[in-house]
């Protein structure tokens, strides 16, 4: 499965997320459950983390594959400086977060880093990440991670995220704020 997340970031601090493919839940994936649930208690957690994922108005579609694993669609947008923390899925699992700080007036974009720990787990259970976050912002950066970056049109600049698997560090992008 290979997923897909893009992110535009005006100077303003308006931003949109748009992210296409599949999010895996450790709590449904063979292997790493922590029980042997009955056929009627699996069906049960899957609605539970449809239903929590469906919570946020951003998901525009939520399907359950198997073994722990979802296709989703998912859209949101805001501004850093009327909102300043979001995070894309939630607090628990975050894959993205979006923060501004008020002290230095810097916006931090930064992706997730599996624990060290939980690679072997992952991998394991026949699971792995394979992906592409692509940000393009004209705002002033000042610090990235990114693995290229290219420039776009209005002197614009997309900053590129190849992610290859557990081992792949977090997604860095640090953007001067007003």
């Amino acid at each position: 499965f290979r997923s897909q997340a893009d992110m535009t970031y005006n100077e303003n601090g308006d931003w949109t997320l748009r992210f296409d493919g599949t999010l895996a839940y450790g709590g449904l994936i063979p292997g790493l459950m922590p029980d042997d649930p009955t056929p009627a208690q699996l069906a049960e957690r899957v609605k539970s983390v449809t239903n929590d994922m469906l919570r946020d108005p951003g998901f525009t579609n939520v399907r359950y594959l198997n073994n722990g694993q979802y296709d989703v669609s998912y859209e949101r947008s805001g501004n850093i400086y009327q909102q300043p923390g979001i995070t894309f899925l939630r607090t628990d699992s975050r894959i993205l977060q979006i923060s501004y700080i008020k002290t230095n007036h810097q916006a931090w974009i930064r992706g997730t880093t599996i624990p060290t720990a939980q690679r072997k787990w992952i991998t394991d259970a026949g699971l792995n990440m394979q992906g592409d976050l692509r940000i393009t912002t004209a705002a002033e950066v000042l610090e990235h991670n990114a693995t290229s970056t290219r420039p776009t049109a209005n002197g614009a600049t997309t900053y590129i995220w190849a992610i290859r698997g557990v081992d792949a560090p977090g997604a860095r992008l640090i953007l001067q704020g007003r």
